[in-house]
């Protein structure tokens, strides 16, 4: 659900500033544009200055009125499209391109009503020049002109009212943002519940309606096929359980009985001397084939977390040394099948901050876990090998490290430690790694340098030292 509010919040800020920048945008070409009307029309148009510069150059001889060479330049500079000048009578004493339309004389009236609208349609603009009154006409086409009066207090609270217009428009725009925003939540809330059940393996049905109609069907096709195969694989594993457990169950009694018959022949005085060596290498190996069973019955008990775990307060250390004593004592670790055992030693070292600890774990599967990286270093050393293995505590840890003096464990050992199907065998490698696991912690592999490997296996501490 934190991945969809972030989307929700980026998309709400990305949403506001958009409808921002469209508004200050909008603003600014809207100044603009007005800024460049009032400027043209003040230069063009309603030029005061221009009006008053040709009202300098009307010039008043004794019998008529005319306009200086300067005067016309400037005017002809002008939008105006005509003008005109009318004395203290009302007529028409000097005119410019003066449409026939156009009186020739007026009343006060008249005067008085085309100076502030329309004259015969035509906008116009007037300034007194004198005792002469000037008349400048705008095309009909392109101007329109308006009267408006506005009360004085409008413009003492225009700045209040522009800074009110702002402030709702703001809230308008928030409450849009949070509208579109809580539409979109809305809409991606049940999405997004349905994807973070998928990840964590459950089946969804989202419904298939609305914006996200699309998206809801590919999430239900998806949880669909994944349901589907989560009932296979659970088939699949129940079944390879049940058939370890039947097979393991059925090789157990005709394997007891090779175990005794071979150790009653191995103790048969009537026997010669190589038939009894055979007799005890049988009931070596049988040994063996019954500690594969049994790796194999509780690797599969563990990956499926059928397996419980008997947990109690134990040492690390005593662990370590009770193990060591029972691969002394001739445990099937031992039994390599070589003779000469007699090279082979286990030596072990406690660290100080370990020697004291005290953990929280099964004791007999993390026996099993140590007695099987022991045994791996026995058996496939023929020759014989030091295994040394020492104990310490990293930070929330307690880590047991497997070193040995022989070959090691190969590189392609390592590397098909996460394959289903494995070319090599390690079984009591992934049981120690499922039973680490069990406990908190996990198997690692120490590359030596030379493309072999050391092991170590660590498990959580659950209980300070006592």
């Amino acid at each position: 659900m934190k991945g969809l509010l972030k989307i929700i919040r980026r998309y709400s800020l990305t949403a506001g500033m958009i409808i921002l920048i469209l508004l200050a945008l909008n603003a600014a070409v809207f100044a603009g544009i007005a800024w460049l009307t009032v400027c043209d029309t003040k230069e063009t148009v309603y030029g005061r200055e221009s009006m008053e510069k040709i009202s300098r150059e009307l010039l008043a001889g004794e019998k008529d009125v005319a306009l200086s060479e300067k005067g016309e330049k400037l005017l002809d500079g002008t939008a105006f499209i005509w003008a005109m000048a009318l004395d203290g009578k009302g007529r028409v004493v000097w005119e410019h391109r003066l449409p026939e339309e156009i009186p020739r004389s007026y009343t006060l009236q008249d005067v008085s009503a085309f100076s502030r609208w329309y004259l015969k349609g035509y906008p116009v603009r007037t300034w007194k020049s004198g005792e002469f009154l000037l008349v400048f006409g705008c095309d009909k086409e392109e101007l329109a002109r308006y009267d408006v009066l506005m009360s004085i207090k409008m413009f003492e609270f225009l700045p209040a009212y522009v800074k009110t217009a702002i402030a709702a428009n703001i809230l308008i725009i928030l409450a849009l943002i949070f509208c579109f925003g809580f539409r979109f939540y809305h809409s991606l809330k049940p999405v997004a519940e349905g994807i973070e059940k998928l990840s964590l393996g459950e089946a969804t049905e989202l419904p298939e309606t609305g914006s996200m109609e699309e998206l809801a069907k590919k999430l239900n096709a998806v949880s669909g096929r994944l349901k589907e195969q989560q009932e296979k694989l659970a088939r699949r594993d129940e079944a390879r359980t049940e058939w370890i457990a039947g097979v393991s169950h059925d090789i157990r009694t005709p394997l007891s009985l090779i175990v005794g018959y071979g150790d009653k022949l191995a103790e048969d005085i009537s026997l010669s001397e190589e038939n009894r060596r055979m007799a005890e290498a049988m009931k070596r190996q049988s040994l063996i084939i019954r500690q594969l069973i049994a790796d194999l019955n509780l690797t599969s008990r563990l990956l499926y977390e059928a397996q419980p775990l008997k947990k109690k307060v134990c040492s690390p250390a005593a662990l370590l040394r009770n193990c060591a004593a029972e691969v002394y004592n001739g445990g099937p670790e031992r039994l390599s099948g070589g003779e000469d055992e007699e090279d082979f030693s286990i030596e072990i070292i406690v660290k100080d901050e370990a020697e004291s600890l005290k953990i929280t774990a099964d004791e007999g599967l993390l026996k099993r876990a140590l007695r099987n990286l022991i045994g791996n270093s026995i058996r496939h050393n023929e020759r014989g090998c030091q295994v040394t293995v020492t104990l310490y505590k990293d930070q929330s840890k307690v880590c047991w490290r497997i070193e040995d003096t022989g070959r090691g464990i190969p590189e392609t050992v390592v590397r098909n430690m996460d394959r289903q199907e494995s070319p090599v065998h390690i079984m009591g490698l992934r049981l120690a790694a499922q039973i680490a696991k069990a406990h908190g912690g996990g198997l690692a592999f120490l590359n030596r340098g030379d493309g072999s490997y050391d092991a170590e296996i660590s498990a959580e501490i659950s209980e300070p030292y006592s």
